[in-house]
This record gives C-alpha cells, sequence and structure tokens, in this order.
C-alpha cells in the first residue's frame, strides 16, 4: 500500500470517528426511553403525564402535585413535571453531603443496609422519580437514605456533624400534641405536629415545599397527601382521605439502633397508604422491622381518638390521652383529654395545662407551637382531622424558622374531589 492510500485510510477513519462521535453526543443517556424499562415510546409518557397534575395552594406559597397510576408511574410524574424544582433540591442537598461527610460511599452503604426492607413500590417510585427528573438514581437513593442516618445512634463514630445535627442548632427532638373533646374550645380534636429538624440549614428543602396527593390504583391503598418537599417521596408529616394523622420525633440513641429496617419515612408511607383506622396504624409500625429509636403520635378523625406509640428494635409500647408518660429522663404529667411529647417536657406540660379547654387552631400557631418549638424548627403542622382540613409551614431560609412564618391553610377534602376522587359521605364533616 502507498503512502497515498495510507493518507486517504486514515481520513476516512478520522471522518468517520468524527461522524459517529457527533451521533454519540446526539443521544442522551438519561432519557427515560434508555433509562425506563417501563416507558416504551413517547404515547405512552403522555398517557402517563396525563393522569397527573400540578398547581398551587390558594396562598401560593406551595406547590400541589397530583399524582395517580402505579408507583413507578407517580415517581415518574413527579420527576417530570417538576424536573428543574426536584434537580435543584436534590443536588444542592447531595453536594452540602458530600461537602459534610466527605465520601459518598457513607451515603451507598447507608441505602444498602435499608434496601432489603424497603418495599418495592417505593423502589419503582425511586426510579420513576430518578428517570423524570433525569437525576443519578444514586443521588435519589442517598436523599432517601439520609433520614434513618441522621437518626442512627451509630452515627458518633462517624463524623462530628453528624452528631452536630442531632444537637444543638440542627436538634431534631421534635415534639406532636393531640388534644380533643373538653380539651379544646369547640370540643374538635386537633392533632399537632412539630417538625425540628435544621435541614434548613444544610439545604434548600425549605424553599420547595410540596403537598403531594396521591391517588393509588384502585383498590390498593388510601388516597392521601403528604405534607413534604419537591423530590422526597417518604412521608413525615400527613394525612389520609380515612382521616389518619401522622406524627413522629426522634428518642434517644438506645442499645441495637441500626439501619438494617425499613426506614421510617417509608413506615409512614405506608400509615398514609394502608391505614384506615388506628388498629392499622398499630399494626404496620408494630410489623416493620425496626431501625431506630422513635415515637409517633397518630390520630383518627372518624373517631377523635389518638395514640402515642414508642417503636425501636426491640420495643413497641401504646400510650393512651390523660395518662402520664415517664422514663428515667423525661416526666409528661396526665392531662385529661390531651396526648402529648416532645423536647421541652415542662413547657409543653405548662402550657397545654394553661390552655386546656381553650385550644383552637390560631391557638396552637400563636402560642402553643412558637412556645415548645426548638431552634432547629423547620416544618409545622396543625391538623383538623374531622373536617380533612389541615394548616402547614415552612422554615423561610437558614435564619428565619417556621415557627416565624405564616401557615397555608390546606382542604383535602376539596383537593381530592377536584381531582376526582370520591371521598365516602359519612366520612365527610
Amino acid at each position: 500500500m502507498n503512502i497515498r492510500s495510507l493518507a486517504s485510510l486514515s481520513l476516512f477513519f478520522a471522518t468517520s470517528a468524527t461522524v459517529l462521535g457527533c451521533g454519540y453526543l446526539r443521544i442522551d443517556p438519561d432519557h427515560y426511553l434508555i433509562r425506563s424499562d417501563v416507558i416504551q415510546s413517547v404515547d405512552q409518557e403522555a398517557a402517563i403525564l396525563a393522569k397527573a397534575k400540578v398547581d398551587w395552594t390558594e396562598d401560593g406559597r406551595a406547590r400541589v402535585l397530583y399524582v395517580s397510576g402505579t408507583p413507578y408511574e407517580r415517581g415518574y410524574q413527579h420527576g417530570k413535571l417538576l424536573r428543574e424544582e426536584v434537580r435543584d433540591n436534590l443536588l444542592t442537598l447531595h453536594k452540602k453531603l458530600l461537602d459534610k461527610f466527605r465520601f459518598e460511599e457513607l451515603l451507598d452503604e447507608s441505602y444498602e443496609r435499608q434496601r432489603p426492607f424497603i418495599p418495592q413500590e417505593y423502589i419503582d417510585e425511586m426510579h420513576g422519580l430518578a428517570h423524570g427528573a433525569r437525576l443519578p438514581l444514586r443521588v435519589v437513593h442517598a436523599i432517601h437514605a439520609l433520614p434513618e442516618i441522621t437518626e442512627w445512634g451509630g452515627k458518633k463514630k462517624l463524623k462530628k456533624v453528624v452528631k452536630d445535627m442531632m444537637e444543638g442548632v440542627y436538634g431534631t427532638s421534635c415534639s406532636n400534641v393531640c388534644a380533643t373533646k373538653d380539651a379544646t374550645a369547640d370540643k374538635k380534636m386537633y392533632t399537632v405536629r412539630i417538625l425540628d429538624w435544621g435541614l434548613h440549614k444544610l439545604s434548600k428543602l425549605h424553599e420547595y415545599p410540596l403537598i403531594t396527593i396521591t391517588v393509588p390504583e384502585a383498590g390498593k391503598g388510601v388516597p392521601s397527601a403528604n405534607i413534604g418537599w419537591i423530590g422526597f417521596l417518604g412521608a413525615v408529616s400527613g394525612m389520609n382521605a380515612e382521616k389518619i394523622t401522622l406524627g413522629e420525633m426522634g428518642y434517644g440513641d438506645p442499645e441495637g439502633e441500626t439501619m438494617r429496617g425499613q426506614p421510617m419515612p417509608f413506615v409512614l408511607r405506608d400509615v398514609l397508604t394502608y391505614a384506615k383506622n388506628l388498629s392499622d396504624v398499630r399494626r404496620i409500625i408494630s410489623s416493620r422491622p425496626g431501625t431506630n429509636s422513635f415515637v409517633f403520635l397518630m390520630s383518627d378523625g372518624k373517631t377523635n381518638q389518638s395514640e402515642l406509640y414508642l417503636r425501636d428494635r426491640y420495643r413497641f409500647e401504646v400510650h393512651k390521652p390523660g395518662v402520664e408518660l415517664k422514663d428515667d429522663k423525661k416526666v409528661f404529667p396526665a392531662i385529661k383529654n390531651v396526648l402529648y411529647g416532645g423536647h421541652y417536657e415542662s413547657k409543653m406540660t405548662q402550657i397545654l395545662t394553661e390552655r386546656r379547654g381553650q385550644i383552637t387552631p390560631e391557638m396552637l400557631m400563636k402560642d402553643v407551637i412558637p412556645y415548645i418549638a426548638m431552634p432547629s424548627n423547620f416544618q409545622n403542622v396543625v391538623y383538623e382531622p374531622q373536617g380533612l382540613q389541615f394548616w402547614f409551614t415552612n422554615a423561610k431560609d437558614p435564619d428565619i424558622s417556621a415557627v416565624n412564618q405564616p401557615y397555608t391553610h390546606f382542604d383535602l377534602g376539596k383537593a381530592l374531589t377536584d381531582f376526582g376522587v370520591s371521598i365516602d359521605k359519612k366520612n365527610k364533616r
């Protein structure tokens, strides 16, 4: 072969490589038709998205996302319809976590320990979220592993910053209250969920409040409202159409804490999806493999009853209103028709005793919650479950906590009706 032939052959290969390279550059490796084994066509994607919608609360302070269909479809709807917000929120938090922990393997390992205990429906929903938002799946997994990391007693072995997240400025104890019958001014039941979890100091979560209205496939669960943030599929606050409300708080670091169990936010998703009464709530919480130590305060607006559960790896205890609660460190004296627990036990006892019989949503928002919330106050919710109503607020920025922000009202019954979901008339106020 002569020199001219060699030159021509080299030019051919160079040109071919350039053309092929340009072709590959046009391929989006994050495209749903490449990543998804569920969505096979553009028309199928359009049909899935048509089963969802995005709205705002009436005051414009929070997004409202309505999702329906299979778990994967609901996750995909969330990721696609709120893609820019999901990406900004989760990628920012993921970067902050890496800045603090220094190595991504901690997040990967934490998720893998939890993974065998996470129901497949939430695995599918996380896949859908990642595909719809065009995010790496490991980012979605890491964010959803985070709540268990922050409550895990073994965190002290890893990094001082994680301990700081649990104490002082980043404290995560939280508080919960339920008052009913003659403890309230109008004899209705009101349940309070105070989330003292200082992530507004480490992330953008507070910038992206979201109410997710989830409508499972027919016969596969109860419609619900998850009061959370864009891109986070787990539940820590919420109410379902059966008038069950959520409340939780961390409870120390007893021996045996582990991440080898069902993560708390997915346990509470199970409650939202499958609980129709407090008996269901007890069964769900007590039967899921335990991880860390938590206290849950749940209420049922159909019966105007509430219960407080202590759940860790080895214990499940049930406590009722009007009965003294105590352990080796704290005492919560009995208050008739009131159930409560939280970080500042003396302050809670004082104000709930003084205001008993006068309690209204306005009093809870203006007087009670500001008095008992911690400096790390991130989110507050006041439920009126009988009427499927709630009010909520989120921190504004790293320096202004949720307790100093105005509340947003939400009517879950109306939202479900507007989305075409029929509500049992016997359960309506």
